[in-house]
């Protein structure tokens, strides 16, 4: 049994005998020493402190009585506006919860946005312990070690909870078998700078313990809360000097270091919180307990909604809303932004208004937050944000200036805005402020980029219009703001913006506009629909549009669209490349289409259509507008639809498809039946045919060979992918034909999730083996491998060492000894292997 085993399992020993006072003297009392302590008893109950009382029932001494009484005014002191909170401020949590942790976690780079952890992982799956078992160690684990350690993300509540235990504790509520309990936070022990020992540190922090001594010290009682590690600035180092005495001077950093690992006071014990990148700094040998903060439950967000919005129905509609989206309700369980959300929503989901099935995401909610603020503090904020990125999210003075804000200026915001900005006061009345959530300084930071960026393009591009401080919260409308850059831009990059078809007839201005360099628009995956078809058709169709390349994948188009794509495709002179892709287009949609397709003035390139649900009909139009003209078009798409054999070969009747140069057709209900044509297009000396991809179609070997007859006839084809399209070995022999042949030119090639097995590996190293074979790339992942093959592919890549570069061997059974022969290839200056991927997905 390890020792957090063995903690729990006293602890449960413990609960199950009703609890008796851990610190009770099971030896004879000395007549002397009894009759004093009940003097003291009578006198400290005639006074009314029943938690006093308890203390002299333990035995414990009238030093430590009094130390404890001034140690538990000055909590009471400081923590006494948490009382006031807990009244008035939803975002402090009614319950907290801990799970136990075996060390599982994985921690966030301190560069990545930490609270992106709790959209991973659902924090109610664990089994949860009670708050109380943190601070309820009776040490009869047999262990030494007495630290134990609290993770969570930045701002789900261990900072709260530590105040919540140290208040119930100096109030005599909870925790009465503690005796001292010191909470020290970590971002005001980087305040003390000079050397000193144990007791001045503690005196430093608590002036009034003016007899503190190693004897009150050195207890199983007395506590030690450490706060906010991931806030420290020095790295705790475990190999740092032992220091074992209260009175040896040193650092801060030595001192905490010996008190976590348990040479300094070490019948003392240590509760430390910290955020998870920081935890790796203390190692799991020194610790006795590990657990984690949960956020709030499913319970007590919707209690927190209600309590924030007031109106049951308006909440419920909110409720709803973050329900809708799995990220806004996982980044619920952290209770600032739970508060934040509420606060927004309430404002934003109006009573006469019916439900929005579009839930805002989390930028768009902080963008409301902020939008009421004070332009020219918001302004400053962006900035301070930006410079504390990847940073503590902790705001010294120093840092304020460096931003042009007052610690007045700050202080005043941070009481308008509590949600935004917090202030803190600590050692030495020292104050420091905190964004209201490391997301909300990440919104920020974006925000102050994006600024730069806009008067970047401003100052080269010569704009005279002038940029709002504040962002819309409504995509379309905050890509207004942006018209003048994408003007100068000759890339638009827009796919997943949350954007509808209201946007679009600015778009159709740009493309329009004589002073536009823009090229290429990719809209991909926004509800642009056909009415925003519709309006870019006419930005498209005008004279001065210069737009060669436009994406609409994923866009909600329909037949509709392309009656509209269809006139542009006839006086849109300058686009040759249009992706439609996975949109419902049909046989319907693929006939409007094809009025555009077929016309003379029509010059496009390059054309999309993969996943479109197209079946044999579609073709057939396809192939008729194709064959009316033939002149243009080098790259066809049709990838994931079920268009057959049927389909496949009304298009290569009507249209060569040898004068295309890319053609992909990866799962379309493809057989054999379609290979002769395939096969026939190859062998013509004018084929332009250079990347085929037939994959994930039922082609079996004799189709295969259909295919290799063009090959090796005469042949411009360099990338062939037919993975999943039921070969095997024989296949094989057919393929190292061709790669022996002089006029082929292939260098890549996908035979992947086929069933060659090693037989087939050896034959096609026949050809890889041989001269003439340039072969770059070769993927073989899935294929019913063994150590066999590596035999064959090293004897292979030895008579042929030139050209091979990369080998993809994923889900065969390959021994770790033959790949690391091909290892070695890759190592040799003579081989051009140097990738070579085995590992599973």
């Amino acid at each position: 049994m390890n020792d957090t085993d063995q903690w729990g399992a006293a602890q449960r020993e413990s609960k199950g005998r009703g609890h008796t006072p851990i610190f009770t003297s099971v030896s004879s009392p000395d007549p002397l020493v009894f009759g004093g302590r009940l003097e003291l008893l009578r006198s400290v109950s005639a006074s009314g402190q029943e938690g006093l009382a308890h203390l002299v029932l333990l035995g414990t001494s009238a030093s430590v009585m009094e130390l404890q009484t001034s140690l538990k005014n000055t909590l009471k002191n400081k923590y006494q506006q948490l009382n006031e909170a807990y009244s008035k401020n939803a975002l402090l949590p009614s319950r907290l919860c801990y799970r136990n942790l075996n060390r599982d976690y994985q921690f966030p780079n301190l560069d990545q946005q930490e609270f992106r952890y709790v959209e991973n992982a659902d924090l109610h799956t664990f089994k949860t312990v009670p708050l109380t078992d943190i601070l309820s160690c009776d040490c009869k684990h047999k262990s030494r070690k007495r630290t134990v350690i609290t993770l969570g993300v930045c701002g789900v509540g261990k900072s709260t909870t530590v105040q919540s235990c140290a208040l119930e504790w100096a109030e005599g509520k909870g925790y009465r078998d503690i005796q001292l309990l010191f909470p020290l936070t970590f971002w005001e022990l980087n305040l003390v700078k000079r050397l000193l020992n144990m007791i001045e540190l503690l005196q430093t922090f608590f002036p009034g313990l003016k007899e503190l001594d190693a004897s009150s010290l050195n207890r199983k009682n007395v506590w030690f809360v450490l706060d906010g590690l991931d806030e420290y600035h020095c790295a705790l180092k475990f190999n740092c000097p032992t220091v074992s005495d209260v009175s040896q001077v040193s650092t801060v950093q030595v001192l905490v270091t010996n008190l976590i690992r348990g040479t300094l006071l070490p019948n003392a014990h240590v509760w430390v919180t910290t955020g998870y990148a920081a935890a790796a700094q203390i190692p799991a040998d020194y610790l006795l307990k590990e657990t984690q903060v949960q956020g709030f439950s499913d319970d007590q967000k919707e209690q927190n909604f209600r309590t924030i919005i007031g109106n049951d129905d308006l909440a419920n509609r909110a409720i709803d809303h973050v329900k809708i989206s799995k990220s806004l309700d996982c980044l619920c369980q952290i209770p600032p932004i739970c508060t934040i959300m509420a606060n927004v929503l309430k404002s934003h989901l109006k009573e006469d208004q019916g439900f929005k099935f579009s839930p805002l995401n989390l930028t768009q909610i902080y963008t409301i937050l902020v939008k009421t603020s004070k332009l020219d503090i918001f302004a400053k904020l962006k900035r301070l944000a930006l410079c504390r990125m990847h940073k503590e999210n902790l705001i010294y003075e120093d840092d304020l200036l460096k931003s042009d804000i007052s610690a007045e200026e700050a202080s005043s915001f941070s009481k308008e805005c509590p949600l935004v900005l917090r202030e803190e006061k600590g050692l030495h009345n020292t104050t420091v402020f905190r964004f209201g959530q490391s997301s909300i300084r990440d919104f920020l930071g974006a925000g102050a980029t994006l600024d730069e960026i806009q008067i970047r393009i401003k100052t080269l591009g010569g704009i005279s219009d002038n940029f709002e401080m504040d962002v819309s919260t409504r995509c379309d409308q905050r890509l207004l703001r942006q018209l003048p850059a994408i003007m100068k831009s000759r890339r638009a990059m827009l796919r997943f913006s949350n954007l509808t078809d209201k946007c679009c007839p600015a778009l159709a201005a740009v493309l329009s506009t004589r002073e536009s360099y823009l090229r290429e628009l990719d809209l991909g995956y926004n509800s642009i629909t056909d009415s925003g078809v519709g309006t870019l058709v006419e930005g498209l169709n005008d004279q001065y549009c210069r737009l060669k390349t436009l994406r609409l994948q994923g866009c909600e188009v329909t037949p509709r669209g392309c009656k509209h794509l269809a006139t542009a495709l006839t006086q849109s002179l300058k686009l040759r490349e249009l992706d439609l892709s996975r949109n419902e287009i049909g046989d319907d949609g693929l006939r409007h289409l094809s009025d555009g397709l077929r016309a003379p003035e029509c010059q496009l390139e390059t054309l999309k259509l993969s996943q479109c649900n197209i079946e044999q009909m579609g073709c057939y139009h396809l192939a008729s507008a194709l064959h009316a003209n033939p002149d243009y078009l080098t790259a066809l798409d049709l990838s994931i639809n079920m268009v057959g054999d049927e389909g496949a070969n009304e298009l290569f009747k009507k249209f060569d498809i040898s004068k295309l140069q890319k053609l992909e057709m990866y799962h379309c209900g493809l057989t054999v039946v379609s290979c002769g044509s395939i096969g026939e297009a190859l062998k013509s000396e004018d084929s332009s045919l250079v990347e085929l991809n037939l994959s994930n179609n039922t082609l079996k070997d004799s189709g295969f060979a259909l295919i290799c007859e063009g090959m090796y006839a005469w042949c411009s084809l360099e990338k062939l992918n037919l993975s999943h399209c039921n070969l095997t070995d024989e296949c094989c022999t057919e393929l190292a034909v061709g790669f022996m042949s002089k006029e082929s030119i292939i260098s890549e090639v996908d035979l992947s999730e086929n069933d060659l097995q090693d037989k087939g590996v050896r034959k096609l190293c026949v050809g890889l083996r041989n001269p003439q074979c340039k072969l770059e790339k070769l993927s073989l992942r899935s294929c019913g491998l063994t150590s066999k093959t590596i035999q064959f592919l090293i004897s292979a890549l030895r008579s042929n060492p030139r050209y091979l570069a990369e080998l993809h061997l994923m889900g065969n059974s390959l021994e770790d000894s033959g790949i690391r022969l091909l290892l070695d290839l890759t190592t040799n200056d003579r081989y051009a292997l140097h990738i070579i991927d085995r590992f599973a997905d």
